[in-house]
């Protein structure tokens, strides 16, 4: 058998012809030398006419080249003289003739400086690449905190003007007010409270929507701050119950039937408690750096301290109360309903979890954290200490045992370290965000 290509005589079995690598695995038959027999399309050699080419002339040498005999010597230090020839044309061969030579140290050239290789700076340090930069401002994205803010805001316009509760007697007896209470009978400043909180929530929740983390955190922490407010309403409410129930209890002389309905606008303070909580799970979300500098951690940390400090004026007692009026009821004339108590305390609560984790976390989320749980008890204070309306309330309604409205001086103390460690670290934030842009850039 022979190859088809080349006619190399093959063996049986073979699979590969070893003169021209061809694959015989197509071939099944065996085949005999091939005849190489030319085209009949094309003549053959001796047929196909001619034409002499007369050789062109020389090409003269140039200028510069070297005449023959005065090629130049070469003279290397230790080596006799030796005539360098001119080039001739490029022997083919002899690139498949040059023996593997072995390279010896002293051929190495010195041009990389000796010493050891720790000694040189380092070009490319992958590690210092791997801090997070701030990304660039978002475009509007409608997102979540901000619709759970513009429902929460809804229901806190609709609780204004909504009836809280309404109490009824089948006959006039004293002690009892009858009639309907709303926000303004509970608190002269309630309802802008809860409308500044209201605002704020809103205003952090658009602010979200463009990228701002601090935004975020704005509406989650007037999400806390109205939450804890429609606490403190709620237990404003059960107050005046407990209180017309205590005196139906106590007479006895009158027969009368009292009637208490929890109307709509109750039912709204619930809705907003519930819609706060949400807004501030929802701006969870935005808990990241974002690639920007964390905040100063003393100012942080100073904020945190004012926050508690703000959180435990309201606890303090005045006058003949004792601290352990804030959990039970001081008298057993007027037994104070377990709302009330949690009302008082849900909201301090809030406010100081709201101003610590904000500032400890040292990042702009937290920082918006702090500023908006602190929007409704500033209104509170402020109203309260300047004795805006008829009947303000302070923080978790002020403080057992005082005379009048006016904030405990360890509220206020705590509410003006609070806000300037607020706009100081708002101040350093901005400056720091600046100078790493700038770096950046």
């Amino acid at each position: 058998m022979y190859c088809p290509s080349c006619g190399h005589h093959l063996e049986n079995g073979q699979k590969f012809c070893q003169n021209c690598g061809r694959s015989l695995v197509t071939v099944t038959d065996a085949t005999e030398a091939p005849e190489i027999t030319s085209s009949p399309d094309v003549p053959d050699v001796p047929d196909v006419r001619t034409q002499e080419m007369t050789p062109l002339a020389p090409i003269p040498e140039p200028h510069w080249a070297t005449p023959a005999g005065d090629n130049p010597t070469t003279t290397i230090a230790g080596l006799a003289p030796s005539i360098v020839e001119a080039p001739t044309g490029p022997d083919l061969s002899a690139t498949t003739q040059i023996p593997a030579q072995s390279v010896s140290d002293t051929a190495i050239m010195a041009a990389i400086p000796g010493g050891p290789t720790d000694g040189f700076p380092v070009v490319f340090d992958g590690s210092d690449d791997l801090h997070e930069y701030p990304h660039g401002r978002e475009p509007f994205k409608l997102k979540l905190v901000f619709i759970l803010s513009v429902f929460g805001a809804i229901a806190v316009l609709m609780t204004a003007v909504a009836d809280i509760i309404d109490i009824r007697t089948s006959a006039p007896i004293d002690g009892i007010a009858t009639g309907i209470r709303t926000l303004e009978t509970l608190g002269t400043n309630l309802a802008v409270a809860g409308f500044f909180g209201a605002t704020v929530m809103t205003l952090g929740g658009l602010l979200a929507c463009f990228g701002f983390r601090w935004g975020a955190g704005l509406a989650g922490g007037a999400g806390l701050a109205l939450t804890g407010w429609a606490a403190l309403v709620i237990g404003l409410a059960e107050l005046r119950i407990a209180s017309a129930e205590s005196i139906t209890r106590q007479t006895t002389d009158i027969a009368f039937t009292l009637k208490v309905t929890r109307d709509l606008g109750f039912w709204l303070v619930v809705a907003v408690a519930i819609a706060g909580i949400l807004v501030f799970v929802a701006s969870l979300r935005s808990f990241g750096t974002g690639g920007w500098p964390a905040l100063n951690p003393w100012i942080a940390a100073v904020g945190a301290v004012a926050g508690v400090i703000l959180s435990v004026g309201p606890l303090l007692p005045e006058g003949n109360a004792t601290f352990s009026n804030n959990f039970r009821s001081p008298t057993t004339v007027l037994d104070l309903p377990t709302a009330y108590f949690t009302g008082r305390l849900v909201q301090l609560a809030l406010i100081a979890f709201a101003i610590v984790l904000g500032l400890l976390v040292v990042r702009a989320y937290g920082l918006g954290l702090a500023a908006g749980g602190v929007s409704v008890a500033v209104w509170m204070w402020l109203s309260s200490l300047a004795g805006i309306g008829t009947f303000p309330l302070g923080i978790a309604a002020g403080n057992f045992g005082a005379g009048d409205t006016t904030p405990h001086a360890v509220t206020t103390v705590g509410m003006v370290l609070t806000i300037v460690m607020l706009v100081v670290a708002a101040v350093l934030a901005t400056i720091g965000s600046q100078r790493q842009r700038h770096t950046t850039n």
